[in-house]
């Protein structure tokens, strides 16, 4: 990875994991879970709702204005952190996570709005580029 790289993935993996705790503090009618080590990812990601899908989606998008990162890339990016956390809370506690695959299988799925919001993002900025062309000529 080099360096020019290295910031927006450390940004998008960031902003997914704020796209799912933030709802966490603001929906009142969610249910708190408990964890070994991250009790608020856990409550977002088992109560997730279309405020995280609309954050998830709007970091992809941010995140692809401002970089050339491939779209799929600042999708996976956007979970990265999760499976380490579900690790981590392994290591602190074997029975948790025992659906560790299905887990991923999850984490690969909510990659879709971050992928689709960097698409947006790329889409518009290539016609904002023609739109650039055409008027110069």
């Amino acid at each position: 990875m080099n360096s020019k790289n290295g910031l927006p993935l450390l940004i998008i993996a960031l902003l997914g994991l704020i796209s799912i705790v933030i709802p966490v503090f603001f929906l009142e009618d969610l249910r708190v879970y408990d964890s070994p080590l991250f009790p608020q990812i856990r409550t977002g990601m088992e109560g997730i709702s279309r405020y995280s899908f609309l954050l998830l989606f709007l970091s992809g998008f941010v995140v692809k204005a401002f970089s050339n990162l491939p779209s799929w890339k600042i999708g996976m990016m956007s979970m990265a952190l999760f499976p380490i956390a579900a690790i981590l809370e392994i290591i602190a506690d074997a029975s948790s996570h025992n659906m560790l695959p299905l887990e991923i299988l999850f984490y690969l799925i909510y990659t879709l709005p971050a992928i689709a919001g960097a698409y947006l993002a790329q889409f518009l900025k290539k016609l904002l580029l023609v739109r650039a062309l055409h008027k110069g000529l």
